[in-house]
């Protein structure tokens, strides 16, 4: 059907149907100018071959002004085609890139840009404050929004938070400017994440944040002892768990993510346990939520861990 825009007629507005209505107002059959017809989704304008439009993704990452997505195999030869549609649709996206995953021990994302502008920085707000961004040389999910306002709302006055993995700082400058910490200590072994860190500290006045740059263990070390500490490195944030009960002081929390079958979860929880009682330390409290569906099978899992020295 085709879409048809609002006539005018003197003092008249003319409104198209596509049959006769007897509303009580004078009617008449003319000819209307074709409107603006409103693009619903990327799909719509995809020219890609129809037997593949079933695998397009229906879901994707924004990041300021750029998408981030990852495409199935059989969909990789349309990638620019498939970029394209994405541009048309949202006048916003400036650069579309394809995601190839995240590799090697700084985390970072392997993309390629497949339409627009020939970059991977932006500008990207998040619970209003800003931050800057280069998807493809520190690492910076959107998709942990909620869990980073979670964690920063259960920060007390006048705590100490240690931030070992901190990005280029939603968790930390988060916490910074909306809870009073004594201090935010926020580091990250990548040297580009840390000048990011440092620029979006300044850009957000967040004074309350410390930056330092190194291995999270050693940091750990240095700014014990501490109230708080995120292990927002669901990879492998369990090897760092003794370290981060180790910088606790009398007591603390220590919140620790992992990629989880749900039928893991017990397991992990009791190794939560035993590493805290080979650290000297007493579980309190053990919680656990799911932050997001990480696959079909999967989450992406955080566990609450309050703990006393023993």
């Amino acid at each position: 059907m085709k879409q048809l825009r609002i006539g005018r007629d003197r003092d008249r507005i003319l409104l198209p149907t596509v049959r006769r209505v007897d509303l009580g107002f004078p009617t008449e059959e003319r000819e209307f100018e074709e409107g603006f017809v409103p693009i619903r989704s990327y799909k719509d304008v995809a020219q890609i071959p129809v037997s593949l439009r079933a695998s397009l993704p229906s879901s994707f990452d924004v990041v300021g002004d750029i998408v981030v997505f990852k495409l199935p195999e059989e969909l990789r030869p349309h990638r620019a085609a498939i970029g394209r549609a994405i541009l048309r649709w949202n006048a916003k996206i400036r650069v579309v890139v394809e995601d190839r995953g995240v590799r090697g021990p700084l985390r970072v994302r392997q993309v390629n840009v497949i339409a627009g502008e020939q970059r991977t920085t932006t500008l990207h707000i998040e619970h209003g404050l800003r931050y800057h961004v280069d998807i493809a040389r520190a690492y910076f999910s959107p998709r942990l929004a909620s869990e980073r306002r979670r964690i920063a709302d259960l920060v007390d006055e006048d705590e100490t938070v240690a931030d070992p993995f901190a990005g280029v700082g939603p968790y930390a400058i988060l916490i910074a400017k909306r809870r009073r910490p004594r201090v935010v200590h926020a580091s990250d072994a990548n040297s580009v994440a840390v000048e990011f860190l440092r620029a979006n500290v300044a850009a957000n006045r967040a004074n309350g944040v410390a930056v330092r740059q190194g291995d999270a263990r050693a940091i750990l070390r240095e700014v014990a002892p501490v109230d708080r500490v995120i292990l927002d490195l669901p990879h492998s944030a369990m090897d760092y768990l003794p370290s981060a009960f180790a910088a606790i002081g009398r007591s603390g929390t220590v919140h620790v993510y992992g990629i989880l079958e749900q039928t893991e979860e017990v397991e992990r929880r009791e190794t939560i346990r035993s590493v805290a009682q080979v650290e000297g330390m007493r579980v309190s409290i053990l919680s656990s939520r799911h932050v997001r569906a990480y696959s079909p099978t999967q989450y992406h899992t955080a566990f609450d861990v309050t703990v006393v020295r023993a």
